[in-house]
């Protein structure tokens, strides 16, 4: 059984890792950042996460995701490249500015590599992550199990 200050520090940090992972995704076309770091940090506050309530719980809500996640963020980092050819070469950045509430965005091909790259680090990092907690699981001693 976890403990209380575990399962409150999750409450509390996951949302804040979260928010942090997508500030890095978001400026990671610019400064340093970008889909990989992203990934890793949103998969430790999902890590956090089976922490404080155990693989079990945390493999029924989005275990059976990951994998198509990964998939999807591999074809997603494909796509960018190539939609480069479109302009003149491969890999070259296509650009779109826009006004949105009186602040200009702009969205290009750099930040689907990067979401590409983000889909496939939490997809296969959270999937190794619930499967080691799983092999731990049945490595157990059968002698300590009950000194919990």
């Amino acid at each position: 059984m976890t403990e209380i200050y575990l399962r409150l520090v999750d409450r509390v940090l996951t949302p804040l890792i979260v928010v942090l992972a997508i500030s890095l995704f978001l400026r990671g076309h610019d400064y340093p950042g970008g889909g990989f770091i992203a990934g890793l940090t949103f998969a430790a506050a999902i890590e956090l996460t089976i922490l404080a309530r155990g693989a079990a719980p945390v493999r029924r809500q989005i275990g059976r995701y990951l994998l198509p996640l990964a998939g999807f963020g591999l074809l997603l980092g494909v796509t960018a490249p190539l939609l480069g050819i479109y302009t003149g070469g491969f890999f070259k950045s296509i650009w779109v500015k826009f006004d949105l509430l009186g602040v200009t965005v702009k969205v290009g091909t750099p930040q689907l590599f990067d979401l590409g790259v983000m889909l496939v680090v939490i997809g296969m990092s959270l999937t190794y992550l619930l499967n080691l907690s799983e092999r731990g699981k049945e490595q157990e001693s059968p002698v300590f199990a009950g000194h919990r």
